[in-house]
């Protein structure tokens, strides 16, 4: 687990941003997938009674129709990129572009006209960016004003309309737009912040790596086959004694970055106190041994002031955290003093690396 920046910059709280974002783009358009099928269905219905603008007209039946197809496929395929982010607004023009027809069909009820085309705003003002209904606008005009040109009914003042009734529905959606982004931004930087917060209770400041508190926690959260590492520079009191603290401190945040560079995704390592880590590996068994003496060669390889011995431990059922930490901890004790720069599984003294 490694609490510091990845090396493209993004922090953590980025990718939980960008998940949001995801997560919010398949919302809508599941939203807009049940909108769909909802409308096709009334849509339906309302052909199949006398009375009803849509009634006798098959153009009507057919464009209801469709709408519960593209619904349904909207809903099955939410979470595919291709329908994900700006291509999403396809079924917002496409939705347009029905209206239209049936206008133009004279299967649409004047009074409902304009109670679509804000429906639309208003699902695009929710899940997408401020000035993305404006930009939409002209796609609206063209729809709205289309089947008047193109043989639907019409009174005299319905062309003057347009001036009136497209830049009311975009100032609606826009103002829905603008507040939704308030309110995500809002939302978002509430997350950054109590993400950092958490990182840094957990975190060390001088090594990047987890601190005591987090350490305390990977080791209650041990699970059979886990294995332990305990890490300690060897003669680190000569390092401060020889070169200064400011250099052993350099040393330790440089250990604490081969750490996290070294350590699996689904492992996690942490400061004990000191010149003292803690790696704990999941899953690993026996064979954390050889993790732990290649991670020992990778620090090698970087001619550091002073090299590092480790002492490791396999979790077992029935065992306490506290007494694999004991193990890893001799076994530690077992590196030290057989030469140390060398890693020891815990009673196996004759397997040091």
């Amino acid at each position: 687990m490694n609490l510091a920046s990845n090396e493209s910059g993004e922090r953590p709280s980025d990718a939980v941003h960008d998940n949001r974002i995801r997560h919010d783009s398949v919302r809508g358009v599941l939203q807009a997938g049940l909108l769909f099928s909802v409308v096709g269905v009334i849509g339906l219905v309302s052909d199949a009674l006398p009375g009803f603008a849509g009634h006798g007209h098959l153009t009507s039946v057919i464009l209801d129709a469709v709408l519960l197809p593209v619904g349904i496929a909207a809903v099955l395929l939410r979470k595919k990129r291709f329908l994900q982010g700006r291509p999403g607004l396809l079924l917002a023009v496409f939705a347009m572009a029905i209206i239209a027809a049936n206008n133009v069909n004279g299967s649409l009820a004047t009074a409902t006209f304009g109670t679509y085309f804000m429906l639309i705003v208003v699902w695009v003002g929710i899940w997408y960016p401020p000035w993305t209904v404006a930009a939409l606008s002209p796609v609206m005009a063209a729809a709205y004003m289309a089947p008047l040109f193109l043989g639907a009914p019409r009174s005299p003042g319905d062309v003057p309309a347009v001036f009136l009734v497209v830049p009311i529905t975009v100032l609606a959606g826009e103002t829905i737009a603008h507040y939704t982004d308030r309110v995500r931004r809002a939302v978002a930087s509430r997350e950054r912040l109590l993400s950092d917060m958490s990182r840094e209770n957990v975190t060390d400041a001088l090594t990047g790596v987890g601190n005591r508190r987090l350490g305390g926690m990977l080791l209650e959260s041990l699970a059979p086959g886990d294995a332990v590492a305990i890490l300690d520079v060897d003669h680190f009191k000569e390092v401060n004694d020889n070169y200064g603290h400011p250099e052993g401190d350099r040393l330790l945040h440089e250990l604490g970055s081969c750490l996290n560079a070294f350590t699996r995704d689904r492992d996690a390592n942490a400061r004990m106190g000191g010149d003292e880590f803690l790696v704990v590996m999941r899953g690993a068994g026996p064979e954390g041994i050889d993790i732990a003496s290649r991670l020992l060669r990778s620090w090698r390889q970087g001619s550091p002031l002073a090299t590092i011995s480790a002492g490791v431990a396999v979790h077992r059922s029935r065992t306490s955290p506290e007494a694999t930490y004991a193990e890893a901890d001799r076994a530690l004790y077992e590196a030290k003093h057989t030469g140390c720069d060398r890693a020891v599984l815990a009673n196996v003294a004759d397997r040091a690396a």
